[in-house]
């Protein structure tokens, strides 16, 4: 499987030069790993995006090698061969990094975690919610332990693709799958809403690695990603509908309901109305929205004529905009 770890290799050659500067910046991608990466330029993936944010940091030349990352041994290879100097999208767990003593990794920036896709209308909220449902899942994941483990009834297949094809047709009445999977499948399909599940046992950050030998490099890039993370990183994850899974705080005390609220305003809304829900050129600054619920619910089902605000009606429910009504306001400046 490719989408854990290996989505994305990163490669800085004349990686760290003695006065601690990073020259020139070579990614190596998976051509066709989306969410991950891309050969298409206006869909790169958010590990191609990161790449590029970290070279421009450091003020290096970028520039992408494309080449397949089934198999985790032929990245590794590019690494320790030293046509690559920095491989990202890796777990960063023991039970990855153990057996790989010629790896450092750096911090994390981002967590994985699994998550649940279903459809809007009725959708499931918590792992209790996928009783007596069909639930897709890929083979031999995360995913399919977990509801394995808990006596669900789950269908097989082979590949996340193929599990978007199910809950289109509605072989499926939901999924679980890893966080960016199902964050991308909702920015894409409208009508559907993803819920993360906090089950520490399965989250798992990503980070990078370098040859041991690189620890300078090392040091760079971790010190890009901490300088990144309060913006930069954040707004990548979003516009590939990965934040509900980013690095970073969260608001305080929410409830499972805005929790869900969360992840359905930042894959459906803020790519017009922004992450903080100040607004943007294109769209209205909601924390300054002065009518009820009930108005906020009007608005967001039948849209507003002579703006590109458009009707939601049928896409979400009624229940989960007025919870993205009360999200806004749980994270209103004090």
């Amino acid at each position: 499987m490719r989408v854990v770890g290996l989505a994305v290799a990163i490669v800085l050659v004349a990686t760290a030069s003695t006065d601690g500067e990073v020259r020139r910046l070579r990614l190596c991608a998976d051509p066709s790993n989306l969410p991950f990466s891309s050969q298409v330029a206006t869909d790169p993936g958010f590990e191609v995006e990161i790449a590029r944010a970290i070279a421009g940091t450091v003020g290096a030349e970028f520039s992408v090698h494309w080449v397949p990352t089934v198999r985790e041994i032929v990245v590794l290879r590019q690494l320790y061969g030293e046509r690559c100097d920095l491989i990202m999208g890796l777990p960063l767990t023991p039970r990855f990094t153990d057996d790989k003593p010629r790896l450092i990794v750096s911090v994390p920036y981002y967590v994985m975690r699994q998550a649940i896709v279903s459809p809007s209308l009725g959708a499931v909220r918590s792992l209790e919610g996928l009783r007596a449902k069909v639930i897709g899942v890929q083979a031999m994941t995360l995913s399919d332990t977990l509801v394995y483990e808990r006596g669900y009834n789950r269908k097989i297949y082979r590949s996340a693709q193929e599990i978007f094809t199910a809950l289109v047709n509605s072989e499926v009445d939901a999924a679980v799958m890893e966080s960016p999977l199902a964050g991308w499948f909702v920015k894409k399909n409208p009508g559907f809403q993803a819920v993360e599940i906090r089950d520490p046992t399965r989250e798992l950050e990503i980070g990078a690695a370098v040859r041991k030998s690189d620890r300078e490099l090392k040091e760079i890039v971790d010190q890009t990603i901490r300088q990144l993370q309060s913006k930069e990183i954040p707004d990548i994850l979003v516009r590939y509908g990965v934040a509900l899974s980013q690095i970073g705080p969260d608001a305080p005390a929410l409830t499972p309901e805005l929790r869900s609220a969360r992840s359905t305003y930042l894959t459906q809304c803020s790519q017009c109305h922004g992450t903080d829900a100040k607004g943007t050129p294109a769209a209205a600054n909601l924390r300054t929205f002065k009518g009820t619920e009930d108005d906020f619910l009007r608005v967001v089902r039948n849209g507003r004529q002579g703006t590109g605000m458009t009707p939601w009606k049928g896409l979400i429910g009624d229940d989960d905009i007025r919870n993205i009504a009360r999200y806004i306001k749980s994270v209103q400046d004090p």
